[in-house]
């Protein structure tokens, strides 16, 4: 039987993939999470499920803080509308825990909202008491007291006395994108995604407050409102424009705009939200130390290509470099003219994904080698190093510095029998041209790896001549440049993966290891190579450590020969998951910053 393909209509990597079928690929991260009714342990907040309605479908979860039997006061009462582009998370997720979103068109998800929140306010009158009341409110509820929020919460306004909502609208404003690249951003998007149908698309008064037919802002149906902002946000000047919007419509209430510096979209959550993501795509850590993982998009097996990739042209394969620790490395030789004599440039590459995730035998590292590989006519040895957390740091610090010293001993004793030799070494590899490299935890190793060689040298004498580090994973126990302050630093991501990848970790997150500025690391004099590349994004949340990495060597007295390439507007390792995009998935200025970083990159491994 012939096999049956379908087109990709919309996705949104990792989390949904839809199909021209109407059929949809949904990467479920927000798992269901019970109530609490005998209170958190960590809060003692106790928690319900309860039915709003049963046709339509909606539900919702309730909280309450944990309070003397002896209160008398009634407290606040607050309506919850969890995001995820109206199609994603749950109110029972372990990200949210809040207000269900069902997966359906727009506007069901307002009506259901506003449904919602009439049967709050109905909770406060006389009528039906032995109906659909909930105790927790009907007790503890002052009404006079109502607030609503976050994501969805303005159109619920609007609909109360007012107004929409502030996500998008037809024409740029602020530092979105110009022209044409402004039509392929994600808003307008998952716009015509989750609402196909409506009036206006997105001049929508419900996505655009100043849209044809929007109400008045002055008819919010509040006393205070308050908007935030984070100034990494890609929404951020949406949320600036319509707090304006608000304050110049004559409207008679107190309004506020609370912007947070250094932080991107729903940073108060985010943060530990990606933990949570990298620990559910483990999904599951066996008594006997084994982890079951989730498959993540571009993540399964692709097998190598020993015929020839039909883009590039490059060959693949992949060889086991010891059995003992078990590890292995896929092999990458660029398509050469028959008459081909002159050797090529080495590049030994360690991938990224926080060292607990990825895989060079994936899909986005097989597409990334393929290309680079292309461009730069390097043989390259791509090192699948063990992950943690069931092999634990600095176990693939280990790994990867025994497949570097496994590919420098093909420089000697080339003509024996051994067979452990690489062939594609033994006749292509210039062994005076030796690089290495890596992005994100990759880059992160192949700084450790060339500060090791400075000290211990590699087989055969063998020389790193240079090494190039893109978008490297660098931390500290002390917020630098625009990175969270206070509390919400020992949240960020970088912070929490080094704990759960190396628990044991001398010096914690100040190891020399993940801080090459922290007490007890080696001066970087000693780094073992000539020419060092340090690439960063302008929009990554690593950017900040990449360049005070660049200043530190620096600063150094290091002999060798230094660079910083920056790729402003983009961010963390762009070059390798949006690279392998098709063209309609990428902006223009995206798709000439890749290329950019290509062009870089295989410039520097001549």
């Amino acid at each position: 039987m012939a096999s049956i393909t379908f087109e990709l209509t919309f996705k949104n990597q990792p989390f949904l993939r839809v199909y021209d079928d109407g059929t949809m690929e949904q990467h479920n991260f927000d798992s269901y999470v019970p109530p609490s009714p005998d209170q958190d342990l960590k809060t003692g907040v106790s928690s319900k499920d309860i039915t709003i309605s049963d046709n339509p479908n909606i539900s919702a979860l309730l909280y309450l803080l944990n309070i003397h039997q002896n209160r008398t006061p009634k407290l606040p009462i607050l309506v919850y509308f969890h995001g995820g582009g109206f199609y994603d998370s749950s109110a029972f997720g372990g990200f949210n825990h809040r207000y269900l979103n069902r997966l359906n068109p727009l506007p069901i998800t307002y009506e259901d909202c506003w449904d919602a929140l009439q049967w709050v306010a109905s909770q406060g009158s006389n009528k039906d008491s032995a109906g659909n009341k909930e105790p927790l409110l009907v007790n503890y509820g002052d009404f006079d007291r109502l607030y609503i929020g976050e994501f969805q919460a303005n159109w619920v306004h609007m609909r109360a006395g007012v107004e929409s909502l502030c996500d998008g609208s037809s024409k740029p404003i602020g530092s979105e994108p110009k022209g044409e690249d402004f039509e392929k951003n994600p808003i307008c998007k998952f716009w015509d995604f989750v609402y196909p149908s409506a009036p206006g698309r997105i001049d929508n008064p419900m996505v655009n407050p100043v849209g044809e037919g929007a109400l008045i802002l002055a008819g919010l149906a509040c006393s205070r409102l308050l908007v935030c902002v984070a100034r990494k946000d890609k929404l951020r000047d949406q949320g600036v424009w319509y707090y304006d919007l608000v304050k110049e419509s004559g409207w008679k209430g107190e309004v506020e705009l609370f912007e947070v510096e250094g932080d991107d979209h729903c940073f108060h959550f985010i943060s530990s939200l990606r933990l949570i993501l990298i620990v559910r795509m483990l999904r599951r850590i066996f008594e006997d130390g084994t982890v079951e993982r989730i498959p993540f998009p571009y993540s399964s097996y692709v097998p190598p290509s020993p015929d020839q990739d039909p883009e590039t042209g490059v060959y693949s394969k992949d060889i086991t470099i010891s059995d003992n620790p078990k590890f292995s490395a896929r092999l990458f030789l660029p398509n050469l003219p028959q008459n081909q004599t002159q050797k090529l440039s080495i590049l030994v590459y360690f991938h990224g994904g926080a060292f607990c995730m990825a895989s060079t035998f994936s899909f986005l590292h097989q597409r990334y080698l393929n290309r680079l590989v292309s461009e730069a006519k390097v043989v390259a040895v791509s090192v699948e190093y063990r992950l943690a957390p069931e092999n634990p740091l600095p176990i693939a610090y280990e790994d990867c510095w025994a497949a570097l010293q496994w590919v420098a001993s093909h420089s000697i004793n080339k003509g024996s029998s051994d067979g452990n030799k690489e062939t594609w070494l033994l006749n292509y590899g210039y062994f005076d041209r030796v690089y290495i490299g890596g992005d994100s935890a990759g880059g992160n190793i192949a700084h450790n790896l060339v500060m090791k060689a400075g000290v211990e040298g590699l087989c055969g004498g063998v020389k790193i001549l240079g090494v190039f580090l893109s978008c490297p994973y660098f931390w500290g126990s002390k917020p630098i440049g625009s990175e969270p302050k206070g509390e919400n630093f020992e949240k960020t991501l970088p912070y929490l993966v080094w704990d759960f990848v190396y628990p044991s970790a001398p010096g914690g997150i100040d190891n020399p290891m993940v801080n090459p500025a922290g007490e007890g690391a080696p001066s970087l004099t000693g780094l073992g190579c000539s020419k060092l590349l340090v690439c960063v994004a302008g929009k990554d949340h690593l950017r900040d450590r990449g360049v005070q990495y660049y200043d530190l060597v620096k600063e150094s007295g290091w002999k060798g020969e230094l660079e910083l390439f920056e790729v402003e507007g983009e961010d963390h390792c762009f070059h390798v998951s949006l690279g392998i995009e098709t063209k309609t998935d990428q902006t223009e200025t995206t798709t000439e910053n890749v290329k950019k970083m290509f062009k870089r990159l295989a410039s520097f491994l001549v």
